[in-house]
């Protein structure tokens, strides 16, 4: 393996000293794009010229400068409806997909390519076609569904084999390597991008060699064996180096600082990554930047230069923040917060480890729905071109079947003639044809009773199929319902696997703390850490019992049971539990029911309504705040109000509350968490009790929570 290393990477030196040149004349450089800008100024020339240069020069600019690419790639676009050239449509499509997907906006080029596609198809180009399949295997493979990127690089590759285009099936077999290396298939991985760098050393490509030479350094650096690895990078920076994609160049450089680090040669690592730096500032790269800036803290670290770690850390942070890369942001908190630990700030270190669960659970949570909605998005674009594709194919058969009518109908014009000659050569013989025509009477009388039975044939399918689409209409329902089950079995797991675990470790933590540190600890720091303790515990307690009431609930367990209680006492009672919540953030309750209150309804459904309105209200009012409890009779019924002058609900998350498929839940006035399933539970016990759960709330005023309850047992005659 050795041996072939080297051999292969003398052949791609020898290649790129003596195909340099070309290399360079393929690419897009500032003389191309300046040529290109002074055509499409001109003002004496023709349409057609012009829509060549705009899409060409869109081209030119995609790794350049990707918004003027996006510009001109457009005016193109639209230049080619108007003069309505597929050819030149297609290759704008592919232009502007291209450009949408070097800025993160997968979906618009999955749209434009999409289109592309089904244009190269409809005038037999092949070659644009298999390309732009290959294109939609990078946008498949960036969003993570790797099954459906191997389906168009394997038909890609397919196509180009046929057509016996070995060179440019070379970026597909990197593309192919690019998908086992992320799932963890190094061997594959390494096999396909072996081959593209044979393939493209043989045929002269020193872009594609750049690239596969790249995944090949980051294979070895995945399995460890860091020289091999450095070796493949050093090659492909060498290309890189003569070529116009400063980006590229600083991507491998990149890559050598980092294997420069994890091989320990701290000093080459550390000029390695500040020339970098300089080179990605200098294109305005941040994302890039930030990064190095990331790597440049981990180096610190290692050299126990805590405050220059810091001092990088923080920058690759704000980077972050500001350029919107919530990856980078969770990368960094957990450098921090491994720094900090290591410089003995464990107050800092713990804030930064919740800051990392926090935003983990948050891009778990957004990933989720955004592959729910990427799915759903690729699913109705599939199902449109197929329908395109079934109704393309109608209008075919109906032309056919045009045409068909046609021929039948010349041919009926023939019959009918023969028949007028015959009639009048057979005139002669007019009795016989009498007697014809009587047989021809009864076998209309024939047709008529045949006819007759196809009717009542007919109307037995419809019949037949009015019974079909009712049981189908059942059995939609019947998916409806297993949807809706299937939902609140996903929440319930959603609750257990999310809002238990960040109590959990705080308790984890504060117990790894105290055991630590105890004999450090002053007794102001012991208190502190049992009041977030017992915190975390009463937490986990009221969520537990959520659960538990809500599951219950959903599975059937609890029944309703009425019967007369005072509810004042109910009031009292649970005032009483709260009594230290509301003491610790000194809030307010007044009780205004001030008499016994007898009422027809469920105690227990009553009393969990009760504990959940109040604890929302303390969570979420803030210290020196004010509770008011109140009852009054309405029609019949008891409404029951909480009142708080806390943080309020702004009207839009209004609209998130009692909806199992949208908890919403947000933290406390002293970062309580909450898991949105207690207002659920209260809406639910509600409606079981033949009453209704109402809202009044302003954002930073405060909100009225209220409910009513049967105030008395319904007439026996009463209709339910």
């Amino acid at each position: 393996m050795r041996f072939f290393l080297f051999t292969t990477l003398a052949v791609v030196s020898v290649f790129f000293c003596h195909e340099l040149l070309a290399f360079e004349t393929r690419q897009p450089t500032n003389q191309n794009v300046d040529s290109l800008l002074s055509v499409i100024q001109q003002e004496d020339i023709t349409d057609s010229l012009r829509m060549d240069a705009l899409i060409n020069l869109g081209f030119a600019l995609w790794s350049i400068d990707p918004k003027a690419s996006m510009k001109y790639s457009k005016q193109g676009l639209n230049l080619a409806h108007e003069l309505n050239s597929p050819r030149h449509l297609a290759r704008a499509y592919v232009s502007v997909g291209h450009v949408y997907w070097r800025l993160g906006n997968f979906n618009k080029s999955f749209d434009y390519l999409k289109e592309a596609r089904s244009l190269f198809l409809a005038n037999d180009n092949i070659y644009g076609y298999t390309r732009t399949g290959n294109h939609l295997g990078i946008l498949f493979a960036e969003q993570g569904h790797f099954d459906k990127a191997l389906e168009y690089y394997i038909d890609a590759l397919q196509s180009y084999e046929e057509m016996d285009s070995i060179a440019r099936s070379a970026s597909v077999l990197n593309n192919i390597g690019i998908v086992y290396m992320r799932q963890g298939d190094l061997d594959k991985a390494e096999e396909y991008h072996m081959q593209s760098l044979l393939i493209t050393s043989e045929v002269g490509n020193p872009v594609d060699i750049a690239y596969s030479l790249n995944n090949l350094g980051r294979v070895s650096q995945k399995r460890g064996n860091y020289e091999q690895a450095l070796e493949y990078q050093e090659a492909s920076r060498n290309i890189w180096a003569g070529s116009y994609d400063s980006r590229q160049l600083a991507i491998v450089n990149r890559d050598i600082g980092y294997l420069l680090f994890l091989m320990e040669d701290y000093a080459a690592a550390t000029e390695q990554m500040y020339k970098t730096l300089e080179l990605f500032e200098s294109i305005g790269d941040e994302w890039g930047a930030a990064k190095v800036f990331g790597d440049l803290g981990e180096l610190y670290i290692a050299l126990h230069d805590y405050q220059q770690a810091m001092e990088n850390l923080e920058k690759s942070l704000s980077m972050a923040k500001q350029s919107g890369i919530p990856a980078l942001v969770l990368e960094n908190y957990r450098k921090m917060s491994r720094l900090l630990g290591l410089q003995e700030n464990y107050s800092e270190a713990y804030h930064y480890q919740n800051l990392y669960f926090n935003l983990q659970d948050s891009l778990y949570t957004e990933e989720s729905r955004r592959r729910a909605v990427e799915i759903k998005l690729m699913y109705d674009r599939e199902r449109k071109e197929n329908e395109i594709q079934l109704l393309r194919k109608s209008n075919r058969i109906k032309e056919l079947n045009l045409e068909k009518q046609k021929q039948f109908r010349n041919f009926l014009f023939l019959i009918i003639f023969l028949i007028l000659a015959l009639l009048i050569l057979l005139y002669t013989r007019f009795l016989e044809i009498r007697k014809t025509n009587k047989v021809l009477e009864f076998q209309k009388e024939e047709i008529g009773r045949t006819n007759q039975q196809l009717r009542d044939l007919n109307d037995s399918l419809l019949s037949e199929k009015k019974k079909v689409e009712d049981l189908n209409e059942k059995l939609m329902d019947s998916e409806k319902s297993l949807i809706e089950i299937n939902k609140t079995k996903d929440k319930f797991f959603s609750i257990i696997s999310h809002d238990l675990r960040n109590p959990f470790a705080s308790i984890v933590s504060f117990s790894r703390i105290l055991k630590r540190d105890i004999d450090n600890l002053s007794k102001k720091e012991l208190k502190d850490l049992t009041k977030e303790l017992d915190r975390s515990v009463v937490n986990i307690n009221s969520l537990l019992e959520n659960l538990l009431q809500w599951s219950r609930s959903q599975t059937g367990q609890i029944t309703y049971q009425p019967e007369y209680f005072d509810l004042n006492e109910i009031v009292k009672e649970n005032l009483d539990l709260f009594a230290k919540a509301a003491n610790d953030k000194n809030i307010q309750i007044v009780n205004l029911i001030s008499v016994r209150v007898d009422v027809w309804a469920d105690i227990n459904m009553t009393d969990t309504i009760i504990r959940n309105l109040i604890s929302n209200a303390l969570k979420y009012t803030h210290p020196g705040g004010h509770l008011e409890i109140n009852a009054q009779k309405t029609n019949g019924f008891l409404e029951v109000s909480v009142k708080d002058d806390g943080v309020g609900i702004s009207e839009e998350d209004q609209k998130k509350l009692f909806r199992i498929d949208s908890l919403f839940s947000t933290y406390g006035t002293l970062d309580e968490k909450g898991s949105g399933l207690g207002l659920l539970l209260c809406n639910e016990f509600v409606k079981k009790q033949g009453g209704q759960m109402h809202l009044q709330s302003e954002k930073g005023k405060g909100s009225v929570f209220s409910f009513t309850i049967p105030h008395s047992a319904p007439d026996k005659n009463s209709i339910e």
